[in-house]
């Protein structure tokens, strides 16, 4: 098994290492988030271990990418989350597809390392209350920074998304629109914004 530990926490990642060791588990550590999602594909991971609370927009970046397809096939993603979960968190988790989450670095805990464990803290599986027929993530160019969310309709050239996070979206200038369909990834180039609910945290674009 070969898991890969992304935190910028040198004790938290000594001491998942510590117990994966103890599994027989290889690792892979990375501190930045970027160059970690730059190298999945090339890694190709069992499990990835993340701490979602140095990266509390990015993480669900990356969840899509690798339920994408990317990095390999059911790779199994588990959180570090220092807080219990909310119930609405929960839900969103369970849509994002998180395989668990765990507060605590023990045996017990990381025994999803063991060869035939069952998952740590699963979470309740329910139905989601938005309809979403995938996923897509975009970058703002002007301001250098990316969003990412759920596709609840692509029609023609019309692309109608839900934002992970509340955001406030006023630029058209977006470099680079991704989508996740049907396991397939498509791009996007000169995608024009043409309304934002902010009530509802949606996008409605033109896409070309």
């Amino acid at each position: 098994m070969k898991a890969l530990i992304i935190t910028e926490d040198t004790i938290l990642s000594s001491k998942i290492n510590a117990v994966a060791e103890k599994y027989g588990v290889d690792t892979i550590i990375y501190k930045w988030f970027m160059k970690a999602l730059d190298n999945i594909e090339e890694i190709r991971p069992d499990v990835i271990i993340l701490n979602s609370n140095e990266y509390p927009r990015l993480w669900k970046t990356l969840v899509q990418f690798v339920k994408s397809g990317i990095g390999g096939n059911d790779v199994k993603i588990y959180l570090y989350e220092e807080t219990p979960l909310s119930d609405e968190d929960q839900k969103k988790y369970i849509e994002l597809g998180i395989t668990g989450c765990f507060n605590q670095i023990t045996d017990e805990k990381l025994s999803f390392f063991a060869p035939a464990a069952k998952s740590v803290t699963i979470i309740p599986q329910v139905e989601s209350e938005l309809p979403s027929i995938g996923s897509f993530l975009l970058c703002e160019t002007d301001k250098g920074r990316m969003l990412s969310g759920k596709v609840n309709k692509l029609e023609d050239k019309t692309l109608v998304c839900t934002l992970d996070f509340p955001s406030k979206f006023e630029s058209s200038s977006i470099s680079v629109l991704t989508t996740f369909i049907n396991n397939q990834i498509d791009d996007y180039d000169g995608a024009v914004i043409r309304q934002f609910d902010s009530s509802k945290n949606q996008l409605v674009l033109e896409i070309q």
